[in-house]
This record gives C-alpha cells, sequence and structure tokens, in this order.
C-alpha cells in the first residue's frame, strides 16, 4: 500500500468518525439530575381511576412529554393509587406510576421504574400549595446532603385521552426511588425492623434532626416503625443490615409546620400545641455533630431562601409565610447559648 493511499484511508476513516460524533444525539439529562420542570400528559381512564381509588388495582396509560430534541415522546405506564389514608380522603389520591423500561430507553426517564407521583389530592387551589412547599423541603435537604430523595417537578395534565382538549391542569412531583438514592451513594437499602440510636451515622443524623426541626415536623422516626420496615415517613440505607453508620432518609413532609396543612395535627404523645410549633428530637449521643450540622445550615441559607424566592409556582403569600418560618429558624438558633438551650439541652435519651 502506498503512503498516499494509507493516508486517504486514514482520512477518510477520521472523517467518518467525526460524522457519526456530530450526527449522534447526546442522551438527555436524566430526571432528578436538574432543576428543571417538564411538561407532561398522562392520558389514562381518570373518571374510572377515580372511581375505583380505593381498590387495589393497577390501570394501562401513556405518559407524553416534550424530549430536549424537541421531539414528542410516549412512555406506556401503568398506574395504581396509594397511601391507605389518602385513598380514602383524596379527590385524586397520590399515584405510584410504572414506566415501561424498553419505551423508556434513551429518554430522560430511562431507568425510572416504579416512583411515587405526588398529586394535588382535593381540587381546591390551596391544597396545590401544600405539597409545592413539600417539593421545596425536599429540595431544601438535597442542598444539605446527597443522603436524601430528589424529586422532579411536573407541569401536569392528567387526559382521558389524545383527544381530550380539557385535562386537568396541576402541578406535580416525581420521588425517587429508594434503591436508587442508596446506589448513587454507594449504599443499599436496609429493609430491617428497628436501630438502636447507637448505629445511626452521627453526622447525617445531625443533619437528619436539624431538617426535621427547621421544616417543623414531628411526624417521623428514627428507630422502629409500626409498618413493615423501619422507619416511620423515614427510609433506611448503609452499608448493610448489620453495618455501623446507618442513615435514615425522610419523606413524606406534608405534616410540617412549613407546609402548615390544615388537616395536619402534632401527635399527642409530644409538648406541643401545634404543627408550627418547633421541637428537637436529637439523640443526646449525637450532640457532638450538631453544632457542625448547623453550621452547613447556615451556610446554606441563602441557597434554601433562593429555593422560595425563584419557585414561580408558589404564590406571594405562601412565599412569605413559608420564607417567614425558615427565618425563624436562624434566629432561633443564633447564639451559641440559643443551641445548647433549644437543641444540646433538649436531646433525647
Amino acid at each position: 500500500m502506498t503512503l498516499r493511499i494509507a493516508l486517504f484511508l486514514f482520512l477518510a476513516a477520521f472523517a467518518a468518525t467525526a460524522n457519526a460524533q456530530e450526527t449522534a444525539a447526546p442522551k438527555p439529562a436524566k430526571i432528578f439530575t436538574t432543576n428543571s420542570v417538564i411538561d407532561a400528559r398522562v392520558e389514562a381512564p381518570w373518571k374510572t381511576i377515580m372511581r375505583h381509588k380505593e381498590e387495589d388495582r393497577t390501570w394501562e396509560g401513556v405518559f407524553r412529554y416534550t424530549g430536549a430534541d424537541g421531539n414528542p415522546v410516549a412512555i406506556p405506564v401503568e398506574i395504581s393509587p396509594r397511601g391507605l389514608t389518602r385513598k380514602r380522603v383524596c379527590d385524586f389520591p397520590p399515584l405510584r406510576l410504572k414506566f415501561d423500561k424498553t419505551a423508556a430507553k434513551g429518554t430522560a426517564f430511562r431507568g425510572a421504574g416504579s416512583l411515587k407521583l405526588v398529586t394535588h389530592c382535593l381540587f381546591n387551589s390551596k391544597y396545590e400549595q401544600y405539597y409545592i412547599k413539600e417539593f421545596l423541603g425536599y429540595r431544601i435537604y438535597n442542598l444539605v446532603t446527597e443522603k436524601s430523595y430528589r424529586v422532579q417537578g411536573l407541569d401536569m395534565d392528567y387526559a382521558e385521552d389524545a383527544e381530550d382538549s380539557r385535562p386537568i391542569e396541576r402541578f406535580a412531583f416525581l420521588i425517587e426511588d429508594p434503591d436508587d438514592v442508596a446506589r448513587r451513594n454507594g449504599l443499599e437499602k436496609l429493609d430491617i425492623d428497628n436501630i438502636p440510636p447507637s448505629r445511626l451515622e452521627p453526622m447525617e443524623t445531625s443533619r437528619f434532626m436539624l431538617f426535621q426541626y427547621l421544616i417543623g415536623n414531628l411526624d417521623w422516626a428514627a428507630l422502629s416503625s409500626p409498618e413493615e420496615f423501619c422507619c416511620h415517613n423515614g427510609r433506611l440505607i448503609g452499608a448493610g443490615p448489620e453495618a455501623p453508620n446507618i442513615n435514615v432518609i425522610p419523606y413524606d413532609l406534608d405534616s410540617s409546620g412549613l407546609v402548615n396543612a390544615h388537616y395536619a395535627a402534632p401527635p399527642d404523645n409530644l409538648p406541643v400545641r401545634n404543627i408550627r410549633q418547633r421541637l428537637y428530637r436529637g439523640f443526646c449521643l449525637h450532640n457532638d455533630t450538631v453544632r457542625p450540622a448547623l453550621e452547613e445550615y447556615q451556610e446554606r441559607r441563602s441557597a434554601i431562601e433562593a429555593l422560595f424566592n425563584d419557585e414561580e409556582h408558589l404564590a406571594k403569600g405562601q412565599r412569605k409565610r413559608a420564607l417567614a418560618y425558615i427565618e425563624a429558624f436562624y434566629e432561633d438558633l443564633a447564639t451559641d447559648e440559643d443551641v445548647e438551650e433549644r437543641l444540646i439541652d433538649n436531646c433525647r435519651g
């Protein structure tokens, strides 16, 4: 082979490779990896689903949205109502969407599997404000630790079929699967009944306790649960069921003072008058990590406040009250004496 021919073949191969790279579309960003809100539409027999919402049934539907390349995407989904209490009290209960894995390949929903969808519950617009604030509660904890549930905002249309021109239009959000939370932290989801405080990772536990204090949430447990696995409104992840340094990941934040839902009430066994009253429930065993964890919240104050200032779905009055509630957290813990009195001296155990 002459040098000229060899050079020609090399340049041709190089050009072909370059052209292939230029024409190959990059994969779109996966859900939960950006703060963008997706415009979506789910077509399903909603009237039938609402009539049978308390039944343990699954319905077929189609999840539609526009991809990053501008092309429409349609993914078959299985839809099932969830939440024992909310199935009964909600006009539109929270849902679980199971995405068809084959159809989701190459889309922002690749690998999504089965995910919880938080919905508007009742049709009055004030109920939408509740879970928008709950959505922002998850985002607060994302700013503090990677050991947290990520959420994906959706501007959702609920339509009966492709011809439905008057769908229900509401904000909604998906919650990351606990297996994925564990996996991206190099850990595993732990299906165990209960643990002692000594098995909890100290710094992560102080972050958890301060988060619950910040949002004014008392509807949780970190050691045990009346449900199948530990813990109530918390999920455990760690290196293994017998390993130390277990982490508890919070979810279901709608009973918090930050959300301030009219239906929420404080637990009967705690000395608080209403859900807006804060009560620290950290363990004395972890007092050494309380101040370092609090410093992280102080460093992220501007970013936390920006979540609420930048959220276009949040009504002006709701934004003002939420920011005032957050400001009170920082004012309550402004000095070391405040920290000693409100946190250290109030620890459990």
